[in-house]
């Protein structure tokens, strides 16, 4: 078990990549980090395997600090971004080198160059240099050479961002199995919000070096810390409107500025609303919310502003006043840009966001 405490990393006086972090990675999780660019997701990565140090804080193994240790003694794999391979070795001999640095047997190397190989889809590329190679072929070479080899932790910094969409799926599904198979600890980097939803047992938000949720895929789309994890996780990701209370004997109505309904929620389960001085928005997955007919009266009446065709589904951008709802419907749904809408969701699908901060999930309606 490896464990990030009050980690905070500095570079120079103005950029702060890390705001004390505390962060375990368990023994054989597949742990993924997953944030925009620049949140500090490498830089994580880069603390584990002993390449940079923490401004303040500690890394334990086992309970025991690692900060000493420089990275040859850590015993961890780790899989660049910008690939990091040897020029003047072929793809064969760079996947081989590890394994030449442990001293293992020939044969054993051979067994293993080409298990990874097949794998990977590069068993044609074994005599060939990086210099020759393209991108997303350079990409998994090096994702190669970091899991050829037994470590007690691998670190993957968004090994398959490079590659072509159905390549990614492929090596994704394989990097899933190959970590089962191993009973490996991983922790994989990415900015995909399927990607970490796909492959993380756990699944950790960061967003400008702050640590802004983690736990399961399950815990991240339906129960999110707050509208950033909210708007980041699931795709399409969440969608807010902003609303006013009005509190009506016991219970509180969330109308549109405009006063359209849009949720009724027990007062008893609203402990968490200060008043409302502040900012509060509910927020809904594109797939609770429906088309409605025009005189639904629990309907909210919108225009559609964009229509995504994804091929098996639409999603439909609805303008309700000065916000947006995604709407997924089926393909065959006759829907077109600029037409008034009415849309529905269950009342009990409602999640309440006040300043930001998640207040209620799913809490049913009176």
């Amino acid at each position: 078990m490896y464990e990030l405490k009050a980690v905070h990393k500095r570079y120079g006086l103005a950029k702060v990549a890390l705001r004390k972090i505390d962060l375990t990675v368990r023994d054989k999780e597949f742990l993924v980090i997953y944030g925009p660019a620049g949140a500090g997701k490498s830089t994580i990565l880069n603390i584990l395997a002993g390449i940079t140090r923490p401004t303040t804080g500690d890394v334990l193994r086992d309970g025991v600090s690692i900060l000493h240790l420089p990275p040859e003694r850590r015993d961890a794999a780790m899989a660049f971004e910008n690939y990091a391979l040897y020029s003047h070795l072929s793809v064969g001999e760079n996947l081989a080198f590890p394994l030449h640095a442990r001293g293992m047997a020939r044969a054993e190397i051979d067994q293993r160059v080409k298990r990874i190989a097949e794998i990977l889809g590069i068993g044609h590329l074994l005599d060939r240099r990086p210099g020759f190679l393209s991108g997303g072929q350079r990409q998994r070479v090096a994702l190669g050479r970091a899991i050829i080899r037994p470590a007690d932790i691998y670190l993957l910094d968004e090994p398959v961002g490079h590659l072509d969409a159905k390549l990614r799926h492929k090596i994704r599904a394989e990097l899933k199995a190959l970590a089962d198979d191993l009973n490996a600890t991983v922790v994989f980097t990415t900015t995909s919000s399927r990607e970490a939803l796909a492959l993380g047992d756990r699944v950790a938000v960061l967003n400008q070096g702050r640590l802004e949720q983690i736990g399961t895929p399950a815990d991240l789309y339906h129960r999110p810390a707050n509208a950033f994890v909210a708007s980041f996780v699931g795709d399409p990701p969440m969608s807010f409107i902003t609303v006013e209370p009005r509190r009506e004997a016991d219970r509180v109505a969330f109308v549109t500025p405009d006063g359209m309904p849009v949720a009724t929620l027990r007062a008893d389960a609203l402990d968490g609303l200060r008043p409302a001085d502040a900012s509060i928005q509910v927020g809904f997955r594109s797939n609770e919310v429906r088309l409605a007919q025009q005189g639904d009266s629990a309907a909210l009446r919108g225009r559609v502003d964009v229509i995504e065709h994804l091929g098996h589904s639409k999603i439909a951008l609805v303008g309700i006043g000065r916000d947006q709802v995604s709407v997924s419907v089926p393909a065959h749904t006759s829907i077109h840009v600029g037409e008034e809408v009415a849309i529905a969701f269950p009342r009990d699908a409602v999640h309440l966001f006040q300043d930001a901060r998640a207040v209620v999930h799913a809490v049913p309606s009176v």
